[in-house]
């Protein structure tokens, strides 16, 4: 990878990654196959109890509406545009895409850099 490609991928990640529901979005999807479709109503119950520190029956009301509408109308398109997650937007579920293996380490990756960072400065 040329060095000017390799600064895009970079700066595409980083815009990606700088949305905590994004992050979320791909914590959650971490794990599964790119043939297995979740609900985006799931999807949002599911970061709404993480943001909130609910548990999935607690996520429901206006927190997770408001969480559900902008997963909808921001967050998987932009996910789906980076080719992360493939979207469905008629039946409103979601599924890992080619490149969400590689978001998903460079996050977790970051996640555990800020831990250690965190834990040096305390």
């Amino acid at each position: 990878m040329d060095v000017e490609a390799n600064q895009e991928e970079t700066i595409t990640m980083c815009s990606l990654l700088a949305n905590r529901r994004r992050q979320l979005v791909v914590l959650c999807l971490i794990g599964r196959d790119q043939d297995e479709w979740i609900s985006m109503e799931e999807i949002a119950r599911w970061v709404t109890a993480v943001r909130y520190e609910y548990s999935l029956k607690e996520a429901r009301g206006s927190d997770y509406r408001n969480i559900r509408e902008s997963l909808r109308h921001t967050h998987l398109e932009t996910l789906a545009d980076a080719n992360v997650i493939e979207y469905d937007s008629q039946q409103t579920r979601v599924a890992p895409s080619t490149r969400l293996p590689k978001v998903g380490r460079v996050l977790v990756h970051l996640l555990l850099l800020s831990a250690n960072v965190d834990g040096v400065m305390s």
